[in-house]
């Protein structure tokens, strides 16, 4: 796997890995630069790997959520995400680091994580399959870089966030209306 640093393009695609309908890795070509796989059923568990590391993200509690990045094996939170109104929220990393997640409304499934200045570093749009022998659910992600960014060496673990956030809330947003119809039915 090939570090994202490294890279001098600025447009990737997210795609499902294999069968497994919970597992994505990061594209470029043929070329991998990170995976990210959920852990459990409930898809509350991820995780991630790149050339800088591995990780694992999780979802926790459900009045006040937030969704954590550690170490895979570690007990330490290396970041915070916690949403906001409008599903918006804040990435808060504990070197002090911070960006903002901004959900894409009306123009379909997607988010961009940006500076607090408000410079976009990492764009993030979600596709579901395109014939009848795909798996529900998002098949494809386009990411977007910022490569002249000073961050930029965060751009792995932030398109990885971002595609943990959207899957996840793809998920809980269908899960939400299958209980809905049954209740109805």
């Amino acid at each position: 796997m090939r570090s994202l640093n490294e890279s001098t393009t600025n447009i990737l695609e997210w795609r499902r890995s294999g069968a497994n309908p919970r597992s994505f890795e990061l594209h470029v070509e043929q070329e991998v630069f990170a995976t990210m796989a959920f852990m459990d059923e409930g898809c509350i568990l991820a995780r991630v790997e790149t050339a800088e590391g591995t990780w694992t993200l999780k979802h926790l509690g459900v009045m006040n959520p937030v969704v954590t990045l550690r170490e895979e094996g570690g007990k330490v939170n290396l970041a915070t995400f916690h949403p906001h109104a409008f599903r918006h929220g804040r990435l808060e990393f504990e070197d002090g680091a911070a960006f903002d997640w901004i959900w894409h409304h009306g123009v379909g499934p997607g988010g961009t994580f940006a500076d607090l200045s408000g410079m976009p570093l990492v764009r993030l749009h979600a596709r579901t399959g395109r014939d009848a022998t795909s798996l529900p659910g998002y098949e494809q992600g386009d990411v977007e870089l910022d490569t002249t960014h000073p961050a930029r060496f965060r751009h792995a673990i932030l398109a990885a966030i971002g595609w943990y956030l959207i899957v996840f809330d793809h998920l809980k947003a269908r899960d939400a209306m299958a209980a809905e119809t049954a209740l109805r039915m």
